[in-house]
This record gives structure tokens, C-alpha cells and sequence, in this order.
């Protein structure tokens, strides 16, 4: 069984030298699957360029928490454009770097989950130090989605779950400090778990230190698959089972 990484971002600019290379990695260590999150216009078009043969790119575009001022006449652009992608995202609430547009961040954020109804797309849930905000509006709006990079507690992950949401664990599962990450690994159910690197940030060790790519999202797995004690095969089958699925 192949590995896929659920969130990542090789049209970040800082992949303008050696993608070729990220590709080829990927390939030859069975990384087989990826989604990549356009965060900018420029992302979603340096992305239409990102190929490889025998890996499956999937794309979402969302507007992100920080550009709350975003003109109706950009948010258009970014609308257009969701009608094409695989799922809406990243989009959500981050209080952590924009604590002072709290309030505009909800709108926006509930602007962009209707739109994902209206198009029957998933959404990909980028929540920072928000998550109980995040909760409540995902409560009163109920869409299909992940909560990616997961940095909240496990009894709060649980609730999520209930609610049909998919719970995405990255590098920092890796980490000597992964208590959290670890508990919600142990009590998020095997059919609600993703795995990701959110490429460029968050590498895994053993490369901590280095800039992230998606071969590193073998790290994750074989860590989650140690934490729950189950072969590595299992884990795999599941999650592209759960990535499959909440793509429709």
C-alpha cells in the first residue's frame, strides 16, 4: 500500500529550485497521492504546473484568516476558482498571528463553508489556538471537511469527529514533545485519520531542521502506526480509504 500526503504546499516558492527532485522522491518512496493548498493566486498557478507521472495531485484553494480585507472584486477570483479545485481550503481561524480580526475571521470563514456546500465540496480546516470557536461554528454549519494539522486536545478532536469531521495528524507527531499528538492518535477512530506534512513547515524527525517535503509524511505513518501498535499496511489501506472518501 502506497503513502499520500493529505496537505501540502510544493507551490510554495520555496520549491522554485529542486521540485524536481521533491517529485522524484516521492515516487520512488511510494508517496503516491497528494493535495496541494493554494493559499494565493499565485499558488493555484504555479500548481497547475506541478505533474508527475504515477502521482495523483489533487488541489484546493481557499481564502485564509489573514486576508479578512480582501476585496469582493479578489474574493471573486478566489471563487471561480474553487469551482475547479478538489476541495476549499485552507480556510478557518488562526488567533494565534491575527488576534484582532477575530470577529471578521468568522465571517469569512462561514462565507467560505457555504460556498462549499453550494458545490458540494469538502473543507480543509486550518484552526490556530481557535479551536473552540472553530468547533461552534462547524456545530451550526455542519459541511464535510478535515481539520488539518491538528493541534487541539483529544477530547475536543472526539467532538469533532462526531460531527463527520476527519482529523489530520503532521510532523510534530514526531516530535520528543508529542504528548497531545499522540493522545489523539490514540482516541480519534482509524477511519477519521489523515496523515500530512503541510510542506514546506512542520518536518518530522528524524530531518527536523530541514525543509519539509512529502516524503517525509512516511515519518508520520510509521510513528502512528508504532503509537496504535498495527502493521503499517493497515494503517496505510485505511487512511487512503479516508482520503478517497472525503473526496467523494
Amino acid at each position: 500500500m502506497n503513502y499520500l500526503d493529505s496537505h501540502c504546499h510544493i507551490n510554495d516558492e520555496t520549491y522554485n529550485e529542486g521540485l524536481d527532485a521533491v517529485l522524484d522522491n516521492m515516487l520512488n518512496n511510494k508517496v503516491t497521492k497528494a493535495m496541494i493548498v493554494c493559499v494565493t493566486l499565485d499558488d493555484y498557478y504555479r500548481t497547475l504546473k506541478i505533474k508527475k507521472d504515477g502521482i495523483s495531485f489533487k488541489k484546493a484553494i481557499g481564502v485564509y484568516p489573514e486576508y479578512t480585507n480582501m476585496s469582493e472584486n479578489e474574493f471573486s477570483k478566489y471563487l471561480e476558482l474553487m469551482k475547479e479545485v478538489d476541495a476549499i481550503g485552507e480556510i478557518g481561524l488562526d488567533y494565534h498571528w491575527y488576534p484582532e480580526t477575530k470577529d471578521k475571521q468568522k465571517e469569512l470563514f462561514i462565507r467560505q463553508i457555504k460556498i462549499a456546500n453550494e458545490l458540494n465540496k469538502p473543507i480543509i480546516v486550518h484552526a490556530r489556538e481557535a479551536m473552540n470557536d472553530c468547533y461552534e461554528i462547524l456545530k451550526q454549519y455542519r459541511t464535510k471537511g478535515v481539520l488539518h494539522c491538528y493541534s487541539g486536545s483529544s477530547e475536543l478532536a472526539k467532538e469533532f469527529v462526531k460531527l463527520g469531521y476527519y482529523i489530520s495528524i503532521a510532523g510534530p507527531v514526531t516530535w520528543k514533545n508529542a504528548k497531545e499528538p499522540l493522545e489523539v492518535v490514540k482516541n480519534v477512530p482509524l477511519d477519521r485519520l489523515l496523515i500530512e506534512t503541510d510542506s514546506p513547515y512542520l518536518t518530522p524527525e528524524p530531518n527536523r531542521g530541514k525543509r519539509n517535503e512529502p516524503t517525509n509524511v512516511i515519518y508520520v505513518a510509521k510513528r502512528i502506526a508504532n503509537e496504535l501498535n498495527i502493521d503499517e499496511e493497515i494503517l496505510l489501506k485505511q487512511i487512503n480509504e479516508n482520503y478517497d472518501a472525503l473526496l467523494g
